[in-house]
């Protein structure tokens, strides 16, 4: 019964996620967007929003206690990650005759997903209270995964001056800052007290930098349905399709499991950790893919076929390794 019951949430929450990328769909169908503007848009939100998103999550819910006492969180998304690199990597010779714009965009689906949107309300139901601070702590060694390893994989980088140039993103320049603010706060907080108009202006511009941020969901959301708004029945039959499923969806989050359970950890962060191994790729991957010329319309499709299974194997894997086992 339980089985069921996480079985039909999962697919009213991928549901929810399909009709939000149906916006970007119709805006794209209704002539709202096209390719210059879906390009520009994915500017907007990587260099931007992104990164106001970003810096203002990290200075106003952690501190340096929350990340010294729940390292194993962090550490286990950036983990992920890391993984979905090394499997793409391992296995690079599948994409043998394809464009390299392809083959880069195929590593980075391995290397990148959904680890937040879709997990987040499954983390609620099982955690209440807690949940959201510790979707916090793990977004933390999300983002330094995706703008070290991500990059890495669609920009296809090397040991040079230039690759490095492309890992210096405005993203991990704002999670750097945010760490130094952060341990900055630890150790003069005692020492020195803000007064209340400095402590009122700094808040009100971190709440303004809240705001701006929440878009950036719903713009990835719309940049992606945007591109699945241009595909055809060949771009969801490309033979790296069924590969890219056993790979984001199976061989990765097989490796996570087994990898988190030689790591001494609470079983509620372990737990926790599983279900972000086990989603599907990232919707942000299409908006990678614009600025790294990469394959966006893989990557779109990738997005489509990858969530679409994973309302299969999501469950299966929770009922193995998550909060319901």
């Amino acid at each position: 019964m339980e089985f069921l019951q996480d079985y039909s949430l999962i697919l009213i929450r991928l549901v929810a996620i399909c009709l939000m990328l149906a916006a970007g769909t119709i805006a794209r169908k209704l002539d709202f967007l096209d390719d210059h503007s879906t390009k520009r848009l994915s500017f907007l939100v990587t260099y931007i929003i992104y990164p106001v998103a970003i810096f203002t999550s990290l200075v106003q819910k952690y501190t340096l206690t929350t990340l010294l006492a729940q390292w194993p969180i962090p550490l286990g998304a950036f983990l992920i990650i890391v993984v979905g690199f090394v499997v793409g990597k391992t296995v690079s010779h599948l994409t043998r005759g394809e464009s390299d714009r392809l083959s880069r965009t195929f590593q980075l689906q391995c290397t990148l997903n959904n680890y937040v949107f879709l997990p987040l309300p499954l983390v609620l139901i099982y955690w209440p209270e807690t949940g959201m601070g510790w979707m916090a702590l793990s977004s933390l060694g999300s983002e330094i995964g995706v703008w070290t390893f991500g990059i890495a994989a669609i920009a296809g980088f090397k040991c040079d001056a230039s690759s490095l140039k492309k890992l210096a993103s405005p993203t991990l320049f704002a999670i750097l800052l945010a760490l130094i603010i952060i341990v900055l706060k630890q150790l003069f907080s005692a020492r020195y007290q803000l007064t209340p108009w400095s402590a009122n202006a700094i808040d009100s511009l971190l709440a303004v930098g809240t705001i701006f941020g929440n878009g950036t969901v719903p713009l990835a959301m719309i940049i992606a349905g945007s591109k699945i708004g241009t595909l055809t029945t060949s771009h969801l039959r490309h033979r790296l399709h069924a590969p890219l499923i056993l790979i984001r969806l199976i061989l990765v989050p097989a490796l996570v499991c087994a990898i988190i359970r030689l790591i001494p950890m609470p079983t509620e962060i372990r737990q926790l950790i599983t279900i972000v191994a086990v989603m599907p790729c990232s919707v942000a991957s299409v908006a990678f893919s614009e600025l790294y010329d990469g394959d966006s319309d893989f990557a779109a499709a990738s997005i489509l076929t990858t969530t679409i299974a994973s309302a299969f194997t999501i469950p299966i894997w929770l009922a193995l390794f998550g909060p319901a086992s």
